[in-house]
């Protein structure tokens, strides 16, 4: 009876993937060459829809609300228990030392990631990530290959990589710290969940060892294991190993330990492998908490103005320039061209490698004309915010609205309205 019961008690395991048992964000530890091919394969392998599915709930934007108030709610948790005779354990430890900063990014995220700027952003049409931005599983791919500990080199090298198969829009590469920033704080969720969880299993099996104790009599036991059975706890490493070694102690000299290190064997159980087990999952929770905190800090200190010039495809076509201007003018004004090309691109339905080198194509033709007494022409600047935007337009196949249209001429003719109107008047 007692092995039919010990049976059902050690083999028992959840009914469904819950969220508490959710695992890291974690694959293969990957060096330089091997993080460069898996870039090359997840860009080969995505597939963009058209249908926009998860722009409009922006289910990242929704779990970042939910994972602050889980983190919160954890948080507390370990600040009472702080002081308890149970080990937190180092991801406890830094998630206490490190939450500040943890809910930092997490306002980052918000000021960095607005809904109307995530909705322009492609997403997946396919997989577990279906209707989810394509960067965010560039990202999480990215952490779960290095552990969680980025840098600008890896980052550097696995968008590059990305990018030989599959170029990025200007708003992906700018939203990379934020969906970096999601990534990681979904991995200390998780760690912070498995944190509570162990804590979790280290009482239940003492409660449960008490109960055990105070039963007294062989029958009691056995009611007691009935009873442990019936819950509904997915027993997992952490309990087992506490269980069985608590539960020796208090059965040194009884038939029961003997017969249960018996059935054991026959089941090739042993407490030194459920503890070998609960020391790896508590070590696996401990690098990858460390890590994604050191990370969330390191993101914070990177230069992404730098990282995104040097990433972008429209920045290496309009340093094309015919009249070698572009790379000489500021960071802003750089900026504000590369938003025109976006800007062209998205609507009409073009690449913005495509709408960039037909700017250069402009300004080269023009330069090149022996009539052309303009140099501005010569310019791409002429073609993305000056009069030459609609031959821009008109070659990338895109027609402004009436609307934008009219406010454009007014923009360009400031004159002709003010003194029309004067004389209108």
């Amino acid at each position: 009876m007692w092995r039919r019961r010990a049976a059902r008690l050690f083999s028992r395991s959840a009914g469904g993937q819950q969220e508490l048992f959710a695992g890291p964000i974690h694959g293969h530890l990957l060096g330089a060459e091997g993080l460069a091919e898996r870039a090359r394969d997840l860009a080969r392998g995505q597939q963009l829809g058209r249908g926009r599915k998860g722009a409009r709930q922006a289910p990242l934007l929704g779990r970042l609300d939910e994972t602050e108030r889980l983190l919160r709610k954890i948080h507390a948790r370990l600040s009472t228990g702080a002081d308890a005779p149970i080990d937190l354990g180092t991801a406890g430890d830094w998630l206490l030392d490190n939450f500040h900063l943890v809910e930092e990014h997490i306002r980052e995220v918000r000021q960095t990631l607005p809904k109307g700027y995530y909705r322009e952003l492609p997403e997946l049409a396919a997989g577990p990530l279906d209707g989810y931005p394509r960067v965010y599983e560039l990202c999480i791919s990215l952490i779960s290959h290095t552990e969680g500990r980025i840098d600008g080199d890896n980052a550097a090298l696995f968008v590059g990589a990305f990018q030989e198969v599959a170029p990025l829009t200007i708003g992906e590469l700018w939203a990379l710290p934020a969906m970096l920033r999601l990534g990681l704080i979904e991995s200390v969720r998780r760690m912070a969940l498995r944190t509570v969880q162990r804590l979790d299993a280290v009482l239940a099996a003492d409660t449960w060892i008490e109960r055990i104790r105070t039963s007294g009599e062989k029958s009691a036991l056995g009611a007691a294991l009935d009873r442990l059975v019936r819950e509904p706890r997915a027993l997992k490493a952490a309990f087992t190993a506490r269980f069985l070694r608590q539960l020796h102690r208090e059965q040194d000299d009884s038939s029961f330990r003997r017969s249960l290190e018996r059935w054991m064997v026959e089941e090739g159980l042993s407490t030194d492998d459920a503890e070998a087990s609960a020391r790896e999952r508590l070590a696996l929770t401990q690098v990858i908490m460390a890590h994604s905190i050191t990370s969330l800090r390191a993101i914070a200190r990177m230069d992404w103005q730098v990282f995104v010039e040097r990433q972008s495809v429209i920045e290496r076509v309009l340093k094309e320039d015919p009249a070698a201007c572009y790379a000489r003018m500021t960071f802003a004004t750089r900026d504000r061209y590369r938003h025109v090309v976006e800007r062209i691109a998205r609507r009409a339905g073009r690449s913005e490698e495509e709408v960039a080198r037909a700017a250069v194509r402009l300004a080269r033709a023009a330069g090149e004309a022996p009539e052309s007494d303009d140099p501005r022409r010569a310019h791409v600047g002429y073609y993305l915010i000056d009069d030459g935007i609609d031959a821009l337009e008109a070659a990338a196949g895109y027609r402004a609205p009436a609307g934008e249209a009219v406010q454009r001429w007014v923009m360009r003719h400031p004159n002709t309205v003010f003194f029309g109107g004067l004389l209108a008047a």
